[in-house]
């Protein structure tokens, strides 16, 4: 990997979406120009992983040995997803207009992370685990999340507009990213028939020019397939 230096920052993670969605969807939205770098494909059972992981981490840029990586043109580094979510959020404008809002904001990201975490244990679960945890998560767990969050966006003003105060925020891009891993996963008959406002917020966000422009890049990693990896 080169390390020459760069007019634009970097975001660095293996192939595929993963942790690093929510933060370039922040990023999309609020459009930001980077390099978005593919370390390679992730073999949780390598004990060395992939030569361009291998050789940030030889370079000292890994504070914890994790990425996703965000690398700033000054040399300014951040790791861990919520991290260097929150802090592209912060420097863009998209964390609320006050210190309430921003807490509101973080409510909404730890909730999507919660209930994100759930959804995406069924990739790994044995075909035993999976018949048993199935229709928990599919069938109650998830139903219950999407009310809160249709409850949380119709307390906020006429529940027309976004997750926290007047503009849109990096609570609204992590929402979207859920959502859209419910849809991928053909999952939308679920938002049409039970959660009209998470519907319509959902058509409102994929509209909006950013977000649509990035939503059909080519480039753009594959969906991640819920019960087949």
């Amino acid at each position: 990997m080169s390390d020459q230096s760069s007019s634009l920052p970097r975001l660095s993670y293996f192939t595929g979406r993963g942790v690093a969605e929510k933060i370039r969807l922040v990023l999309a939205e609020s459009g930001t120009e980077y390099e978005d770098i593919d370390l390679g494909k992730f073999d949780v059972k390598a004990k060395e992983k992939t030569p361009p992981f291998e050789e940030l981490k030889r370079a000292g840029k890994l504070a914890f040995d994790k990425v996703p990586l965000w690398e700033e043109p000054d040399g300014f580094r951040v790791v861990q997803s919520l991290a260097i979510l929150r802090h592209v959020a912060r420097t863009r404008g998209l964390y609320g207009a006050n210190p309430r809002e921003s807490a509101a904001c973080d409510m909404i990201i730890e909730g999507v992370e919660e209930v994100t975490a759930r959804a995406r244990s069924l990739t790994s679960l044995s075909p035993d685990d999976l018949s048993e945890q199935l229709p928990i998560i599919l069938g109650e767990e998830l139903p219950q999340w999407l009310g809160h969050f249709e409850r949380v966006i119709g307390n906020n003003g006429s529940g027309e507009g976004f997750f926290v105060g007047t503009a849109v925020s990096v609570a609204d891009t992590s929402v979207f990213g859920f959502l859209e891993l419910l849809v991928d996963n053909g999952l939308m008959e679920v938002l049409e028939n039970s959660y009209p406002r998470l519907r319509s917020f959902f058509e409102r966000m994929r509209q909006r020019p950013n977000l649509a422009r990035y939503i059909a890049s080519p480039k753009r990693n594959p969906p991640v397939q819920l019960l087949n990896g």
